[in-house]
């Protein structure tokens, strides 16, 4: 991948389910989910940015944002994301999402060629938090957002969407790994693997 690319880590959700923050959930190594993620993955990238609204954030020296927008969706951190991106093509992750296959990264990467977004097909249906986002959907989520617009597959239809097959996926990523994300405290004991 030749073009400068973008980790983008979401660190916003309320984590209701868990009743903990997920983003400081630990791995068996004693580290957080993001530092997880960041150390796995951001020498594939350019830069990264953590977004979320933890004063907290700011501890694991990554640059971090805030989000825009007063909304509880996904999609203002993707949006917040993208604005504070210095790179046109950024990959977008959950922090709960800790066992994403790089080599799907990869390939979402390289099929937002010509495009404004990839996203992986699970099951029938987008994984738009394991997804590449070109920063020209900015103009479409600021105005999904004014609409009070909250979920992120809602914005697709006006945009260019690759779209990766689970048959290809699973040539990748055989068990699907890569989608597992930690909603409740039960889910916990997949960290002993990491």
């Amino acid at each position: 991948m030749s073009e400068d690319t973008t980790l983008i880590i979401l660190a916003g959700g309320e984590s209701r389910r868990m009743s903990k923050p997920k983003h400081l959930l630990l791995t068996a190594a004693g580290r957080t989910l993001i530092e997880n993620l960041h150390e796995r993955l951001s020498p594939m990238f350019t830069d990264s940015i953590v977004v979320g609204n933890d004063p907290d954030l700011t501890r694991f020296g990554i640059r971090t944002v805030r989000d825009l927008y007063p909304l509880h969706s996904p999609l203002v951190g993707i949006y917040s994301g993208l604005i504070a991106s210095r790179s046109e093509l950024c990959f977008v992750v959950a922090c709960d999402m800790p066992f994403i296959d790089g080599e799907l990264i990869q390939r979402l990467l390289s099929r937002a060629s010509g495009s404004d977004i990839a996203v992986p097909i699970v099951g029938g249906y987008y994984e738009p938090l394991c997804a590449a986002y070109r920063r020209s959907t900015i103009p479409t989520i600021h105005a999904a957002l004014d609409r009070g617009t909250l979920k992120v597959t809602d914005i697709y239809k006006h945009l260019r969407v690759r779209e990766l097959g689970e048959h290809i996926i699973r040539q990748i990523d055989p068990e699907l790994s890569s989608f597992i994300n930690l909603n409740t405290p039960r889910e916990l004991a997949l960290l002993k693997h990491i």
